[in-house]
Order: structure tokens, then C-alpha cells, then sequence
């Protein structure tokens, strides 16, 4: 396989770096990896090669405001949670579409990855998606046994450090620096039943109605902090018009010890569960 670097401008003034890999014999399909929350994409390379290797045309990129993904210019706007998804999944899908005219275009979405696919303009360009642990994050959709952990975090956590220092730092959760918008953005979507909205409070509804590709969801059943499977199943109902079904993923069944919210994608993860998604993907 080829692995290049490559960088996504969008219109509003930010580069967006992103890493290729282009098989030796390609099968087709296109495959673009939406990350999580503050993950830099260098988390999904392994997972990227063993698409690439079953034939796959695969980019991964980072968000604005994370990792090597910047603005260029001074009156850049700030990042936000409804940037990632309005503007700069846009902008990647457009320019992937653009120099693979031939490929048939799938996604993936970890994490949030997932949730902003109904915020993407025109998001019927991917003819896939493929969502592992995206979840809908309003906090009533927990456990009630988790719920006082997320409401800390939504209500506390979240909203302290975005008052405090400006953002959410890389060691309160392991991951990269969240800027203030993206960590405000975080905290409303959990704390509101209206979920993802605009600045206003106004749920953003149309893109997740108007989606009618083909869907998959993993939940992982030991994932009880992020996107435990009862908040898996809500997202899935809210891409109403979506060809769309709902897996839960147990360590067992895979001879894992744990999954959790960021277990598919590492290099232990048994690669029968990796092949079970290509074969869907190819489908």
C-alpha cells in the first residue's frame, strides 16, 4: 500500500491534515474514518492498513482545533463541535469525492464521528456508514447506576474547565486539548434533551431525516462511560429514514477481556470483528 500525508483546506480559513492509503489493488469503495472527540488520527492506522490491505481507498483526518489540523489564517472562526460536522466533514468528503471520482464512498464514525453525519450537508454522498460507539449523549439516555458520573461531567467537568482555562486540557481525559467551543458544545448537547442544536437551543433534526444509506451500529456492551449500548440505540433512532440495524459487541464473543469506547480499534482488537466490518462495508 501507498500511505501519504495529505491536507484538506476548508473555506473558512483552516487545514486540515489528513493521512491516505491507497491499496495496491483497490476494490472500489472508498472508506473515510470520522474520528472521535480529541483523537488524533494516527489512533486509527493500524485499523486503516487492514482496510487498505482488503482493498480499500481509506483517509483519516483530524478535526479542526486537534492535532495537526489548524487555521491558516488570523480571522479563522473559532472551532466548534457543529464545525466539525457542518464544515469540515464537508470539506473532506468533497475533496475525497473529488480526487476519487470512481470510488464508491463509505464512512465510518467513532464516537461523535458518528452523531455529526446528521449535521453534514448533503450527507447521502456516502452510500455507507458505519458507526462504532456513536451514541446519542443526552444524559437521561444512561443507565440510571451511570448516570451520576455523566451528569457530573456534563454539568461540572465540562462547563469548570470551559469557564476556568478555556478549554478542556489533554490530562483530564487522556485525549487531545478540546477548545472552548468544543468542550461548551459537549456539555450543552448532553445536558438538553434537545441534543445536537444550534447556538440557540434549536435541535438540528433535517440531516439525520433526510439520511437513507445503509447503516450499522456497534455498541459495545462493556462501554458504560461514553456510549453504553442504551444511548447507542437512540441515535440509531434519530437517522429515522436510515436502512439501518444495531450490534452490540461483547468481549466474550470475541475472546477479548474488554472493548470499552476505544477497544475496536487498537491492535489487540480480534481481527474477526475488523473482517465482519470490511465484509459489511464491501456489501
Amino acid at each position: 500500500m501507498k500511505i501519504t500525508t495529505i491536507i484538506i483546506k476548508t473555506p473558512d480559513g483552516y487545514h486540515l491534515a489528513g493521512t491516505e492509503f491507497l491499496p495496491e489493488q483497490a476494490n472500489g469503495i472508498g472508506v473515510i474514518i470520522n474520528g472521535a472527540t480529541g483523537v488524533l488520527r494516527r489512533y486509527y492506522q493500524d485499523y486503516a492498513e487492514f482496510l487498505c490491505q482488503q482493498g480499500f481507498t481509506v483517509l483519516s483526518y483530524e478535526f479542526r482545533g486537534i492535532g495537526e489540523s489548524q487555521p491558516v489564517h488570523s480571522d479563522a472562526p473559532a472551532p466548534s463541535m457543529l464545525h466539525w460536522g457542518q464544515r469540515d466533514m464537508d470539506a473532506v468528503l468533497t475533496d475525497f469525492i473529488q480526487r476519487h471520482p470512481q470510488l464508491t464512498v463509505k464512512g465510518i464514525g467513532h464516537s461523535v464521528g458518528g452523531q455529526l453525519l446528521g449535521v453534514l450537508p448533503d450527507n447521502n454522498r456516502y452510500c455507507g456508514f458505519l458507526n462504532i460507539a456513536s451514541q446519542h449523549i443526552y444524559w437521561k439516555h444512561w443507565p440510571m447506576k451511570d448516570r451520576p458520573l455523566t451528569v457530573a461531567f456534563f454539568f461540572g467537568v465540562l462547563p469548570l474547565f470551559y469557564t476556568l482555562t478555556g478549554g478542556l486540557p489533554k490530562w483530564v481525559l487522556g485525549a487531545e486539548y478540546l477548545p472552548r467551543q468544543v468542550a461548551r458544545d459537549w456539555s450543552r448537547f448532553g445536558r438538553r434533551k434537545a441534543y445536537i442544536a444550534d447556538p440557540e437551543g434549536r435541535p438540528l433534526r433535517e440531516g439525520f431525516q433526510e439520511y437513507t444509506g445503509k447503516m450499522r451500529f456497534y455498541g459495545m456492551a462493556d462501554d458504560r462511560r461514553f456510549a453504553p449500548p442504551t444511548t447507542v440505540y437512540q441515535l440509531e433512532k434519530l437517522f429515522s429514514n436510515a436502512d439501518s440495524h444495531v450490534r452490540i459487541l461483547k468481549p466474550g464473543d470475541y475472546r477479548m477481556k474488554s472493548i470499552d469506547h476505544f477497544g475496536f480499534f487498537k491492535k489487540s482488537m480480534n481481527r474477526q470483528a475488523w473482517q465482519e466490518s470490511a465484509e459489511w462495508l464491501l456489501e
